[in-house]
């Protein structure tokens, strides 16, 4: 390595000197770095010092006078008014008011067209009703257990009966329930039944005497077609009637 030395120039004297260059040689600065041992172990924590004196409390200032206050200044003109602020929102709809009285009637409206018919009612569709007439004087005479002929038809409607007078028998033709009336007006004690297929329905006959008609009402059920109905003198002695209309049947059929 090398230093260069100089003298700067004398700006009064106007003159330049030149600069010499002296050698000078330098030797390297070597320096060994030996190997670092191990740390040792950490020493134990010294003991905490004791606490200082606290310092004293300095002195609380005086304090100032309150200022009395200055007069009041003059009011200052108004501003312009402000931008109309945006809509609130809606308040809650409140309850419901009480009902208003109920109006006048309206007028009729025209009426409208008639509806479909209905079905069918269940009423009776079946039924039949036939009497005995003697023209004759004095008495009409029915032999005993001989059953009583009717002469003539009042109604027979629907398919549930066949009869042709004059004759003792009548014949249901449908299965079903059927209410049976009878009135006979004899002029003596009589008894008679009323027979299904030949048998009697009761276990006794129906009692008149002379002072009124021998009558009844009856339901009888029908579970097997042809059935034959008749009125048959009960006892063996003849059975003495009335002349003119002196006995009536009527049947109607009640269940399909």
């Amino acid at each position: 390595m090398f230093r260069h030395y100089c003298w700067q120039k004398r700006m009064h004297r106007r003159k330049f000197r030149r600069c010499a260059v002296k050698k000078v040689k330098v030797l390297p600065k070597v320096i060994v770095k030996g190997i670092r041992g191990p740390q040792g172990p950490q020493g134990p924590q010294g003991l905490p010092g004791p606490q200082g004196v606290p310092g004293a409390q300095g002195q609380q200032g005086l304090q100032g006078f309150q200022g009395i206050p200055g007069p009041a200044g003059p009011v200052g003109v108004t501003g312009p008014a402000g931008a109309v602020g945006p809509a609130g929102q809606a308040g809650a709809i409140g309850p419901a008011g009480p009902a208003g009285a109920i109006g006048p009637a309206g007028p009729a409206g025209a009426t409208g067209p008639a509806g479909p018919a209905g079905p069918a009612g269940v009423g009776i569709s079946d039924f039949l009703s036939v009497f005995r007439a003697d023209p004759g004087t004095g008495t009409d005479t029915v032999p005993g257990n001989t059953p009583i002929t009717f002469t003539g038809v009042l109604a027979n409607v629907g398919g549930a009966f066949t009869f042709t007078p004059p004759s003792p028998t009548i014949t249901i033709n449908e299965t079903g329930s059927y209410f049976i009336s009878f009135s006979i007006h004899n002029q003596g004690d009589a008894d008679f039944n009323l027979t299904v297929n030949g048998t009697p329905i009761t276990p006794l006959p129906f009692s008149g005497n002379g002072g009124g008609p021998t009558a009844a009402e009856v339901i009888v059920t029908v579970t097997t077609v042809p059935t034959t109905i008749q009125l048959v003198n009960a006892n063996a002695t003849p059975a003495q009637l009335h002349n003119n209309i002196n006995t009536t049947m009527t049947i109607l059929k009640l269940t399909p």
